[in-house]
């Protein structure tokens, strides 16, 4: 009897896992390409195999490549959140319908957003612009038109003030030397981009979880370690005292 329970449960776990390696996972990842920008998408499909062959074998359909695949992916996304500068002209690619206006951003608020399932800890920038279309002038108002992300766990007092005064001082300063664009798709909808920066630490949402990431690693390596550092020091006082 208990050697038929065992048998089932195992059978039970391979079935779990062969939906979810071969088919949630795979469903997930798809799900994740199609919402990502084009550029991340044609920098994964075109890599990912090509890597993969180089690098490991020719056989692609596998659970090895949709993990490295996936690990193409994050890298990609990584690297497209720090360019503002291409993010734009990419927009402006795949979008040719859309065209530049002249514009001016008219009021700004900077506020602090929290961690939720939504958003992760940032300063918000809140920023009203107006643009003229048609011999007409149209006023936007954009809730999140810049964040500046944390990588910490836990966010202090101080640690909010430094971000958005730091966001505030930027904003200013973009202000200032009209580094920003307003594109519109010639009906009422447009989009601010701002800033225009070729390189941008503070924007990037992917860069700044994997620094949160690092950051849990090393703090959990080092309190691991500790244990094993402090018995390593006892040994050699006492062995230091052995031979005095």
């Amino acid at each position: 009897m208990n050697h038929s329970n065992e048998s089932y449960l195992k059978e039970t776990g391979r079935l779990h896992g062969k939906i979810t390696y071969n088919f949630l996972m795979p469903l997930l990842y798809v799900l994740f390409l199609c919402i990502s920008p084009p550029p991340v998408l044609i920098f994964t499909v075109v890599l990912s195999p090509l890597l993969f062959m180089l690098f490991f074998s020719r056989k692609i359909f596998s659970r090895k490549f949709a993990i490295f695949s996936f690990i193409v992916y994050l890298t990609g996304s990584c690297i497209y959140s720090c360019l503002p500068q291409f993010q734009y002209r990419s927009f402006h690619f795949f979008h040719p319908g859309w065209t530049e206006v002249e514009g001016r951003i008219i009021d700004y608020k900077i506020s602090w957003t929290r961690t939720t399932r939504q958003s992760a800890a940032s300063s918000r920038g809140s920023i009203t612009y107006t643009y003229r279309i048609g011999g007409k002038e149209q006023q936007v108002y954009a809730s999140e038109a810049i964040r500046r992300y944390s990588n910490n766990l836990w966010n202090t007092d101080g640690d909010i003030a430094a971000h958005n005064e730091a966001l505030d001082r930027q904003v200013k300063e973009y202000i200032k030397a009209k580094n920003y664009k307003i594109l519109t798709d010639g009906a009422e909808h447009s989009r601010l981009f701002i800033p225009l920066d070729n390189f941008s630490f503070w924007v990037a949402l992917p860069l700044q979880i994997v620094l949160m990431l690092l950051k849990v690693i090393l703090a959990l390596v080092i309190i691991i370690s500790l244990p094993y550092l402090y018995a390593y020091l006892l040994e050699r006082i006492r062995k230091y005292r052995g031979r005095h």
